[in-house]
């Protein structure tokens, strides 16, 4: 046969082909990582190879971990948090929780809804558990979680930081006085949600059985402060033929709360309840949004997000200087702000109808001296009091019911977080219903020592009747509040946890109309 150059040149150029590949095959490795899984180990049973881009530590063999130093501290209830673990090495950390159903107030005014949820073991000082208590541990622990439920249907607990069936539901399902126990390895640093996932799972988040797990990286984050862990959720209520408040199911399915709040109550971080810090602290906020159905638009008034860890992960940088941030149902968030001048630093969900009328309102009072250089306001002066109106006819009353009183010009500074308000003698006097001096402090004839009271968010106000000739009421035109019927020298008070023009009268001298403007801060 006839060999061409051209025949010779294609069977050299396959020989030379053949001999790269097998020489890759036989002799050719590839180089090291130098990415983030330098350093780690693959999970036990997994290839080193296939996790090549892995970001989970190196884990010490179960078998060799010990439980936490004494001292260490994984476990606390809304708003507080447990300190950072200071040992290097991973840990088995034990946690036990009891499933508790009971009957709490969920506003300042008394409110109470039965609620299902989650405290910690034989603590029977807690009577309900919503939010649960926050868990702290380290990235590569392992978690020893047992459930006992003390209520009367199955729960059990759904951890988003757990890797197996369910978030560990499926093992930690529990019937009324049964126990069980779960061992899960924590991989992922970061903020994560835990629920109940039994039954009607979204009737059991909504009725109140959710909390936060934080697992700090190897190295945590660096102290600051103040550290507040803090749950937003939603209850979706209605009232039975009784008149008590009771769960609403459609309502749940159609996403529409009749309250959306902070640490389970409204309330629950106003007034008496909101933490207290010192001009240049640093606030961290380990953020869980339960849902059951609603991002939250988490926003400080009055301040920023100096550093955020979007959706609570601690494996990449914080962001900085930010307004709001979005979390989704069922998400979390770690933010810090700066405590740079003195005031009351409001947080709320900015989808502000759930704040001002549903309830997602929290405040932070800043103290100490004030900072010019950052802060300085000018306000517009007092306006001229309204001019007193013309004479108006009076009802035959005892004359010690007219006794002339002196109205203050002002509102009466808060006691602490309180406002006292009098009924005046002669207040019953009749008056035009629609005077022009109706909620002027020069009034005449005068019916409250203060007719336009302006208070902040989480203020009580006390009403006293001080008309010794006949009774009187505090009745809210919206029906938010009603003293019934006080005699002389009675009382009634009222916690406004919510902003907004509250206008109020007596039922029985309807012409006697005052009015309190709640402020957010």
């Amino acid at each position: 046969m006839k060999v061409t150059w051209r025949t010779l040149l294609i069977i050299v150029a396959v020989l030379l082909l053949v001999g790269c590949t097998a020489r890759h095959q036989a002799g050719w490795t590839p180089p090291a990582s130098a990415g983030p899984s330098a350093g780690t180990s693959a999970v036990p049973g997994t290839s080193t190879s296939a996790d090549s881009d892995s970001v989970i530590p190196a884990l010490t063999p179960k078998a060799d971990l010990g439980a936490v130093p004494v001292g260490e501290v994984n476990v606390a209830y809304a708003p507080n948090v447990p300190p950072a673990a200071t040992r290097d090495q991973q840990a088995i950390v034990e946690v036990h929780f009891d499933v508790v159903e009971g009957v709490k107030a969920i506003d300042p005014n008394g409110t109470v809804y039965r609620t299902w949820g989650y405290r910690l073991h034989s603590d029977t000082t807690v009577t309900t558990g919503t939010p649960g208590p926050i868990i702290r541990a380290r990235v590569g622990d392992v978690l020893r979680f047992t459930l006992t439920n003390d209520g009367s249907m199955p729960h059990n607990v759904d951890f988003h930081a757990v890797t197996g069936q369910g978030g560990g539901a499926k093992d930690l399902t529990v019937g009324r006085g049964q126990t069980a126990t779960i061992e899960a390895r924590l991989l992922y640093p970061g903020m994560f949600m835990y629920h109940c996932a039994a039954g009607d799972v979204p009737m059991h988040i909504s009725q109140g059985m959710y909390g936060g797990i934080l697992v700090d990286p190897a190295k945590p984050l660096p102290k600051v402060e103040h550290e507040l862990y803090m749950v937003q959720s939603e209850f979706y209520t209605t009232k039975d033929a009784s008149g008590a408040l009771v769960t609403d199911r459609s309502a749940i399915t159609n996403e529409n709360p009749s309250y959306v709040v902070f640490n389970g109550s409204v309330g629950s971080m106003t007034g008496d309840n909101a933490p207290r810090v010192q001009v240049g602290d640093h606030v961290r906020i380990y953020f869980i949004d339960a849902g059951l159905n609603l991002d939250s638009n988490f926003h400080p008034i009055g301040s920023q997000w100096d550093k955020v860890w979007e959706d609570g992960g601690l494996l990449n940088p914080p962001l900085r200087g930010l307004q709001t941030v979005l979390v989704p149902a069922g998400g979390g968030t770690i933010v810090e702000l700066v405590a740079y001048e003195p005031q009351t630093i409001v947080l709320v969900d900015h989808a502000l109808a759930r704040a001002f009328d549903k309830g997602a309102i929290g405040q932070i009072v800043v103290t100490g001296d004030p900072n010019p250089e950052i802060y300085s306001g000018f306000p517009a002066p007092t306006p001229a009091a309204a001019p007193s109106a013309a004479a108006v006819p009076t009802m035959s009353m005892p004359a010690s019911s007219v006794t002339p009183f002196a109205p203050a010009s002002v509102a009466p500074a808060a006691s602490g977080n309180a406002v006292q308000v009098s009924i005046v003698p002669g207040s019953g006097t009749y008056q035009a219903d629609n005077a022009a001096d109706e909620f002027a402090p020069t009034e005449s004839p005068a019916d409250y020592s203060v007719n336009d009271l302006m208070i902040t968010l989480g203020t009580t106000v006390t009403w006293t009747n001080d008309d010794t000739a006949m009774p009187h009421t505090v009745t809210a035109v919206d029906g938010s509040f009603d003293s019934g019927q006080l005699a002389a020298g009675l009382t009634f008070s009222f916690t406004f946890d919510k902003p907004g023009e509250f206008e109020y009268s007596c039922t029985l001298h309807p012409w006697m109309r005052a009015k309190v403007e709640v402020m957010m801060h």
